[in-house]
């Protein structure tokens, strides 16, 4: 009579619970504007939560730096990497000409593109007004009053002195904070009308809270072996 603890049998079993266990999840491109600063804010919180490169893509435009460039970079991409469910286009106002078409044409691709599963591909507007940093600056304190970005970067620098576009720690330094984050961002809810934004406004929450749902879901599928 064979034992059910052999090996292979332990094998087979470990991989059958895995099977059943395992829930299927999204699969994210983020476009970014610039090369560094969101690439590396994404990124740093992937790392943090352990997601895979084949879930989570981020890059930056090769396009350019303005809205409808990092907007047509995103199609194109998908035209060639077709293997997402979701794609988040991040952009800043700043002094970028043709923002508010950005965010037309980005709703406009919405489910234009199907993924190599056969589904309708999301692509999701992800602009900030003035810049990025507001995002930032609202784990520290509330913000309802329009404001230029070389005033918000100073007023960054109060909560985070060493701040620089090009370090690779906002995430660690911002993360204890988040639910302050989310609340104060939620105020400036009323600055966005379909695709017209009034400054301030930043919808990076939506591309945080999709990376935690997916580190969520990615660790509900590791299986637990008995």
């Amino acid at each position: 009579m064979g034992r059910d603890n052999q090996p292979k049998n332990r094998q087979r079993l470990f991989l059958e619970r895995k099977e059943g266990r395992r829930k299927p999840y999204d699969r994210l491109l983020i476009v970014c504007e610039g090369k560094k600063t969101e690439p590396n804010y994404f990124k740093e919180i992937c790392r943090f939560h352990r997601l895979s490169s084949a879930n989570v893509c981020v890059v930056a435009s090769k396009y350019g730096t303005e809205s409808l460039q990092v907007v047509d970079y995103a199609h194109n991409y998908c035209c060639e990497h077709n293997k997402w469910e979701k794609v988040f286009c991040v952009f800043d106002e700043d002094d970028h000409p043709n923002f508010s078409e950005a965010i037309s044409r980005a709703n406009e691709k919405c489910r234009k593109l199907k993924n190599d599963q056969g589904e309708e591909i999301e692509f999701y507007a992800i602009p900030s007004s003035p810049c990025f940093e507001l995002w930032l600056l609202l784990h520290f304190e509330e913000l309802t009053t329009e404001i230029s970005g070389r005033d918000l970067l100073k007023r960054l620098k109060k909560h985070m002195p060493k701040y620089e576009k090009s370090n690779g720690e906002h995430f660690a330094n911002t993360k204890a904070r988040l639910a302050t984050a989310y609340k104060n961002v939620v105020r400036l809810s009323g600055n966005r009308s379909g695709d017209k934004i009034r400054n301030p406004f930043t919808a990076i929450g939506e591309v945080v809270t999709a990376l935690m749902q997916l580190a969520k879901q990615s660790e509900e599928s590791i299986p637990h072996i008995a």
